[in-house]
Parts: C-alpha cells; structure tokens; sequence
C-alpha cells in the first residue's frame, strides 16, 4: 500500500485557480492588443474553464482530487517499473504539490513502452494535464492513449468531451460514434450506451448534424427510461440537451418542454453546474417569448447560486442583475427594477471601474425607471452622471486621436 495520500486542501486549490485566472486574463488582453486571434482564443477557453470551476468549486475540487487518486492508483501499478526515485517525485508532485507536471512528466516516459500499458500512463498523463487547464498538452495525451488501446471506453470519452470543451466538434462526434460502437458490440443495452448515444446526439448537434441528433437522442432517451428511470439526472442531462437541440433550430416553443424537464429532474440532483445552465437557458427564453414573469424566478434562482463562490464571476452577476432588472421593468414592477440596476451598478463599477461607460449605461437606465416613478431628482442626478462619465470617455478618444495625428504630422 502506498505511503502516499493527496493532500490537496479546497484553500490551496481555490488559491491556485485565482492566480491562474488573473494570469490568463491578462495574457488575453495582450493577445488582443497583439491582434493574435488563435491565441486570444485558445487563451479564453482557460479563462472561461477557471470561472466555471472557480463558481461551482466544490464539484471542481471533488473532481481534481478524484483525479489524483487515479493518477496515484496508477503510479502505484507502475512503482516497480519507474523505480524508486521517479516514483517518489511523481507521487509528491500528484499528492503534495500545486503543479502536476512532473508527475504527468514522469507518466510520459511509460507511453514509449507502448500497449495498454502505455496508453494508461497516457490517459493519467492527460488527465492531471486536463486539470491544470494545458488542454492542448491534454488532448494529444487522450489521443495517444485511444491509439494504443482503442477498446478502452474511458479513453474514448475523455477524448471526446475535451475535443466539444476545445469546440473540436468534428472530432468530438468521431471519438464518441466510435465509443458508442465499442459499446454496441458489447452485446448489452447499458445505462453506458445510453449516455454514448447521448453524447453521440450532443457533438452531432453541436456539429449541426440535426437529423443525427434527433435520432441518437430518442434512442437515448427510450434507453435511460428503461434503465434508470424518468427522474435520473443523466435523463436530465438528456432533456437539457433536447432543448439546446430545438432552440438552436429557432424552435423556441419546442425547446420550452425539454427545458422545464430538465429542471425539474436537475433541480433535485445537487448538480450545480448543470443546474445553472438550464435556470439561464429557460430564463432567456421566456424572455425571448414575452414570459417575463417566469423568467424572473428562474434568474433569482441563478443569481443565488452564482453567487456562492469564494470568487465569483462577477461579469456574469452583472448580467444577470441585468437581465433582472430588465424584466422587472417589462413587468411594470420599477423599484423591484431599480434595485436589481442598483445591485448591477455596484458590481460593475467594482470590476470595471467608477468612470466605465458600462456605469453611465446603468445610470441611464435608473435615470429612466426614476422618471417612470416620478422622482425628478434622481432622475436628474443619474443624467449627469452618465453624461460626465461619456463626456470624459470622448475628451479622452478625443486626445487620443490628437496624439495620433501629431504624431503623424512630425514624421
């Protein structure tokens, strides 16, 4: 038995994911400042995959550590092979340290050897490399891991859901038709295959392939019916999916359904990340279909969980707190509005800063709900606030533009 254990507390991973999403953040604006697109892109999917963790952070935290003890179950198959002293490094670096890398380093020296032994370092190797958020280092792990043993389910799926997170959704579609076969073959209608054909139906509508995803879905949906029951939450997953299906066939009203039965099953399944998907989805549809009443609860409810984070994602707060206020206003309901403006407002200028036109949008807008209630004042302090944040926003293009013209002139 080893004498290791993963020691990785909540604090140091909510930590290290903090200064990584600071880091990337910043490197995103270089990338455009530099005009380089595919960088600013690549970059951009870290960023969002650290907010995403960095909001649901106890399903983030569960996950890495699951992670870990997989790779230290595999270095502990693999201690005789690696020796004493790469197996030591390999396990501190997966049990003590902030950066898996030397482990995942140590992992890729087993891949030469090649076969099934070499693919399950690699799929380790992948995985550790997948947490770190290096997900093209990542991805050609997983791939090298279904070359070496195509016949390994877990290779197939790993590869397959961090080719749609990389938006590869070609290649998504291939790895999961592949691992839906594999699973056919096994002569057995599974709870697996089921969710094979789920995902299969996912990267084919994601690939615009509707026909496709229509058909793999009712086989999903038939299967996971008969085999885990209607409230599941991979049935919920399913349901989330159909309405993503519809509504991005501009068939809003169908989507309607699937959404409402996703959040009926999801809304009990503890699973957050999820969960939120589906609040934001069926809330902005309502709102899309003149539903503004029920979309506010749904919002409030997204508000609540977004949140709860040691770091929130305070952009998508503001957005929300927007979308709110917005729908308050339809509904005629303008101090619930302009509380929710108030709560964008406060959000906004500490993110962006009190002189971002964002902040004189929003005074705009508790200008025009101040009038709607009749209150005069406020309705003439909102105005001037906005206009003394545009106005100084234009003497600074303004100056800019100048700069750029004497300069011209003295070449």
């Amino acid at each position: 038995m080893s004498q290791y254990t993963v020691q990785l507390s909540p604090k140091a991973f909510t930590q290290r994911l903090v200064v990584q999403k600071k880091k990337f953040t910043q490197a995103v604006t270089t990338a455009m400042e530099q005009h380089d697109e595919s960088k600013r892109e690549r970059l951009q999917l870290m960023v969002v995959s650290l907010t995403e963790s960095l909001t649901f952070i106890k399903q983030g935290y569960k996950q890495e550590v699951t992670c870990r003890k997989g790779a230290l179950m595999a270095l502990n198959k693999m201690q005789k092979m690696l020796g004493p002293a790469l197996y030591k490094r390999a396990a501190e670096s997966v049990c003590v340290k902030d950066s898996t890398l030397d482990a995942e380093q140590i992992l890729d020296k087993v891949i030469g050897k090649g076969g099934k032994g070499g693919a399950f370092a690699a799929f380790h190797s992948g995985r550790l490399a997948e947490c770190r958020m290096d997900f093209p280092r990542a991805m050609v792990r997983f791939d090298k891991a279904v070359e070496l043993d195509g016949a390994n389910p877990h290779y197939l799926q790993a590869a397959g859901l961090l080719a749609r997170k990389m938006y590869q959704h070609k290649k998504s579609l291939i790895r999961f038709m592949a691992l839906e076969k594999l699973l056919v073959r096994m002569g057995k209608d599974s709870v697996e295959l089921a969710i094979a054909r789920r995902e299969v139906a996912y990267s084919a509508a994601l690939f615009s392939q509707h026909a496709q995803a229509d058909a793999y879905y009712k086989k999903a949906i038939a299967s996971l019916t008969k085999l885990a029951g209607k409230d599941h939450p991979e049935m919920g997953i399913c349901w989330y999916q159909v309405g993503l299906l519809k509504e991005s066939q501009g068939l809003y009203e169908e989507a309607e359904e699937p959404y409402k039965k996703a959040l009926t099953i999801m809304g009990k399944a503890g699973d957050d990340i999820t969960l939120a998907g589906i609040l934001d989805k069926l809330a902005r549809l309502h709102m899309e279909l003149e539903g503004e009443p029920d979309a506010i609860p749904l919002f409030e409810r997204l508000l609540k969980i977004k949140k709860n984070s040691p770091a929130p994602d305070l952009a998508g707060i503001i957005i929300i707190c927007n979308n709110i206020g917005e729908a308050y206003r339809i509904c005629g309901k303008y101090e619930e509005s302009e509380k929710y403006y108030k709560q964008a407002l406060i959000v906004t200028q500490k993110l962006r800063g009190k002189a971002h036109p964002a902040v004189g949008s929003i005074y705009q807008e508790l200008a025009k709900l101040c009038e709607r209630q009749r209150k005069p004042d406020e309705v003439k302090k909102y105005n001037e606030m906005a206009a003394a944040i545009f106005q100084r926003v234009l003497e600074e293009q303004e100056a800019a533009a100048g700069g750029d013209n004497e300069g011209r002139l003295t070449l």
